[in-house]
């Protein structure tokens, strides 16, 4: 029987990917952040803010020409929503998880 979580897959699948930087506010998913950590190169940087995640990882998108993640949980997510006209009207390679 196949022990491995949601957050294995969803850990494997982003290093595949290229992510290697999650900008978050420290209060969400740690299950499936801390597995992520232990199995990949993935690094979690905690921020103070939503909207400071999604400029965060927009600037490390851009610079680094890969794919960054910023993080939310529930009202957090219209704080994300608000972040993310820049990404969108520039293309940059961020994705919004809430």
């Amino acid at each position: 029987m196949n022990t491995k979580t949601g957050a294995v897959y969803l850990a494997r699948q982003l290093e595949d990917y290229g992510v290697t930087h999650v900008f978050m506010v420290p209060a969400i998913l740690r299950r499936t952040l801390v597995e992520m950590e232990m199995l990949t190169s993935i690094n979690r940087l905690h921020v103070h803010s939503e909207k400071t995640a999604v400029y965060m990882a927009d600037g490390f998108a851009r610079a680094a020409g890969r794919p960054a993640i910023c993080m939310a949980q529930v009202i957090g997510a219209l704080n994300i929503a608000a972040g993310l006209r820049e990404p969108y009207l520039a293309n940059s390679p961020v994705i919004a998880f809430t």
